[in-house]
């Protein structure tokens, strides 16, 4: 995987990891798994938010909750990572959200290479969210330009097609 990534440092394993097992002898599954990682200063841990790899989407990036870390024999780096929806991808969200960096929870989750996490971002509740515009009004602005911080504008699940929005979102 890191031979197809941008030439920039790769992630590396943050801390001591947890050795996990399934199985007995040789053809045991060996899982180490870590809390965080790091890349020059910056450090992701479990639980945080992440902007993903993707082409042709720089406006929408995949976006992501960091669940789990683990390195498997073969030294591969994996994540597990509950995936984020923009309104633009969901069905039944209303066109016009209060705010620009809405993003929907959903169940959809998956495992990918470590190395195709970009950089840490924010997904704040909409009240936090509106604290930081009280902050610094120019991210209502720059949202869509290489901005990482959105808020959490409800609910949605892809299989179901079924969409929830958070107290103060659309009304």
């Amino acid at each position: 995987m890191a031979a197809f990534l941008p030439a920039r440092q790769l992630w590396g394993w943050s801390g001591k990891g947890l050795k996990r097992g399934k199985g007995q002898g040789q053809r045991a599954r060996r899982k180490i798994f870590y809390k965080a990682i790091q890349r020059g200063k910056e450090t992701i841990t479990v639980g945080d938010c992440a902007v993903f790899l993707s082409t042709g989407r720089p406006d929408r990036p995949y976006i992501g909750r960091i669940e789990s870390m683990w390195e498997c024999w073969g030294s591969n780096m994996l994540v597990k990572v509950s995936w984020f929806y923009h309104p633009e991808e969901t069905i039944g969200c209303p066109e016009h959200l209060p705010y620009p960096g809405a993003l929907f929870e959903s169940p959809h989750n998956d495992e990918n290479d470590v190395q195709t996490i970009s950089h840490k971002c924010e997904v704040l509740s909409l009240e936090e969210y509106k604290e930081r515009l009280v902050e610094c009004p120019q991210l209502l602005e720059t949202v869509y330009d290489n901005n990482d911080t959105y808020y959490l504008a409800g609910y949605y699940d892809p299989t179901n097609l079924t969409l929830r929005l958070e107290q103060g979102i659309g009304e």
